[in-house]
């Protein structure tokens, strides 16, 4: 029930809800309690039950026909099927499929929104017999074992496969260090800290404001992203979390004026997610950097 309190929330702002007629919907079919629906695809597989962890992708999309919600290419909707709430809610709809089945449903958006949503105060927003269309694929149903099961095996696989990668990143980096001839030890953090020219400006304090100019790179040389190619250096709070943690280690050993190259493991830089399609999960990086100033 939680995802729903949650995807009606995001709802509040992009609704933008008309009256339907009151007349049956061209191709739909309506059960007793006024909920509206209509097979896609429909399949012979494990029926969705009251208690049940179901697994489905949501569309989300109003009278006008805007997209508000799409789970689809993204991570799909988990939660436990209750009881429906009131007739024609969105879990009797769910409690009609099956695996596999493909269905759209129409539902009173004013109920939806003060109860399964638990926003109590709709006006402004939602027109008086607005409705809300929902396009569902139901993709698993499971019992709380099978479910619970499933993800102790997924995130043992995920750890054993992180365990895999972390080991190959840490290859990767003694052979760079082995290559380029780096002998210091890292800092009991793990990061290291190359200077290349001492700043002759004021040592660089947590809370302040400082500009950087800087290059990132991948161990093999290859340039992600540089502010001197851009020619205006970053600014932002050094030691309150707004850059990876392993900037604002090393940029608080330096002087303004100072130059240095940061050998920054992943742990210390986008651990096991990365960033984007940018980075890559596990990947060690490397920063040359500038302290332009502080205020």
């Amino acid at each position: 029930m939680k995802i729903f309190q949650t995807l009606g929330v995001l709802m509040v702002f992009a609704l933008i809800s008309q009256a339907c007629s009151s007349s049956d919907i061209p191709g739909y079919k309506k059960t007793d309690s006024g909920l509206y629906y209509k097979y896609h695809i429909k399949e012979k597989g494990v029926k969705a039950e009251i208690g049940k962890i179901i697994t489905f992708d949501l569309v989300y999309s109003d009278d006008d026909g805007n997209i508000l919600m799409d789970t689809r290419g993204g991570y799909p909707s988990v939660m436990e099927l209750i009881a429906s709430e009131y007739p024609g809610d969105i879990y009797e709809g769910l409690s009609m499929m099956a695996v596999g089945d493909s269905v759209s449903f129409i539902l009173n958006a004013d109920q939806f929104f003060k109860i399964t949503a638990k926003m109590p105060d709709t006006e402004g927003f939602i027109a008086e017999g607005g409705k809300l269309h929902l396009d569902i694929k139901m993709l698993k149903v499971q019992t709380l074992e099978e479910f619970e099961k499933e993800y102790e095996e997924l995130m043992a696989k995920q750890n054993q496969e992180n365990d895999m990668a972390y080991q190959r990143e840490q290859a990767t980096l003694e052979q760079y260090l082995k290559d380029n001839k780096i002998t210091q030890d890292p800092l009991p953090s793990g990061l290291f800290f190359i200077e290349k020219t001492k700043g002759s400006g004021p040592k660089v304090q947590a809370g302040q404001e400082v500009s950087v100019h800087y290059t990132g790179m991948f161990l093999d040389g290859r340039v992600f992203d540089s502010s001197v190619e851009r020619g205006e250096p970053i600014t932002f709070p050094i030691g309150r979390g707004r850059v990876i943690p392993g900037w604002d280690e090393g940029i608080m050993l330096m002087n303004v004026g100072g130059k240095a190259r940061l050998i920054i493991p992943s742990f210390l830089a986008y651990g096991d997610e990365g960033a984007g399609n940018v980075i890559p999960p596990f990947t060690t990086l490397l920063f040359d950097v500038e302290i332009v100033g502080v205020k």
